[in-house]
C-alpha cells in the first residue's frame, strides 16, 4: 500500500516529512499501523494517525 505522512516523523537520526509518501504493508492483517523501509535501510513505523492511504495509478 502506499501512504502520505500527515505529520512528521523521527526515528533516531532520520527525520521523515509530512507529505512525503512510502510504499508500506500493515504490521497485522487486524492492524493499521504500517511499516515501511527508510533510505537508510532502517524499518520505520507509522501509526494510524499519522499517515493517509494514498491511492496508487492501478486503482484509478
Amino acid at each position: 500500500m502506499r501512504i502520505k505522512l500527515t505529520q512528521d516523523l523521527v526515528c533516531g537520526n532520520d527525520t521523515f516529512l509530512m507529505g512525503e509518501e512510502y510504499e508500506a504493508v500493515l504490521i497485522l492483517p487486524r492492524s493499521t499501523t504500517v511499516e515501511f523501509i527508510a533510505d537508510s535501510g532502517k524499518k520505520v513505523r507509522a501509526f494510524n494517525y499519522e499517515y493517509t492511504t494514498v491511492a496508487s495509478a492501478t486503482e484509478i
